[in-house]
C-alpha cells in the first residue's frame, strides 16, 4: 500500500535571479514569513523552511517567530503561536535536505525546458516527504541548487503578467495539491 504523501515548503532567498537573469539575493518580508506558516497551517504543511545564507536575515525571523512562541503576545494569539511554530530558519537547501529524506520539486513561472514537470494533483498521489521549494525575486537560480526530483508546472493566467507574488503562487499550489 502506497504511503500517505506528507509536504513540506521552503522559501528560498538565495540563490534566487535578480530580473537580468543573474544570480542574487533577497530580504526576507515579514508578511511572507506569515502569509508562508498562515497558508501551511490551513493546508496542514510544515515545517514551513525560511532558507536565508546571511546570518543577520536568519536572526530577523528566528526572532519573528520568538515573538509569537514565547512572548505575551502569542498568549494573545494562539493562531499565530500555532502557525509560526511551523517556521524553521536554515542557511541554505542542503541544510533542509539534512532535516529529512525529501523529493525535492521546484517551483517556477517558467521551468527549464529540459526538465520534467508534474502538475501538484499528480504530486499528490505520490507517496513519501515531498519539499515544494518557492524562491523570491525573480525565481530560483537551479543551476546553483541541490539536484531536484522535478519542476512543478508553472500556474498559466489568462492575463498579460507572468509573474505571481510568491505568497499567492504558493496558496494556489496548496489548493491544487489538496483538491
Amino acid at each position: 500500500m502506497l504511503e500517505k504523501p506528507s509536504f513540506a515548503v521552503a522559501l528560498v532567498h538565495a540563490p534566487v535571479l535578480d530580473k537580468m537573469g543573474n544570480t542574487s539575493s533577497t530580504s526576507v518580508s515579514s508578511i511572507d514569513i506569515h502569509d508562508f506558516a498562515r497558508t501551511c497551517a490551513f493546508y496542514d504543511v510544515a515545517p514551513v523552511y525560511i532558507v536565508h545564507p546571511a546570518e543577520g536575515m536568519r536572526q530577523f525571523v528566528t526572532e519573528l517567530a520568538a515573538h509569537w512562541q514565547q512572548s505575551g503576545r502569542g498568549e494573545l494569539n494562539q493562531g499565530r503561536r500555532q502557525v509560526m511554530g511551523a517556521v524553521r530558519v536554515v542557511s541554505s537547501l542542503d541544510e533542509v535536505l539534512t532535516d529529512d529524506d525529501y523529493q525535492i520539486w521546484y517551483t517556477s513561472a517558467q521551468p527549464p525546458e529540459d526538465v520534467a514537470v508534474v502538475s501538484p494533483e499528480l504530486l499528490s498521489e505520490k507517496g513519501g516527504k515531498h519539499l515544494l521549494v518557492f524562491g523570491t525575486g525573480h525565481g530560483l537560480d537551479a543551476k546553483n541548487l541541490p539536484h531536484a526530483n522535478g519542476w512543478l508546472c508553472s500556474i498559466d493566467g489568462i492575463g498579460k503578467v507572468r509573474h505571481l507574488s510568491v505568497r499567492a503562487a504558493l496558496a494556489i499550489y496548496l489548493d491544487r495539491l489538496f483538491r
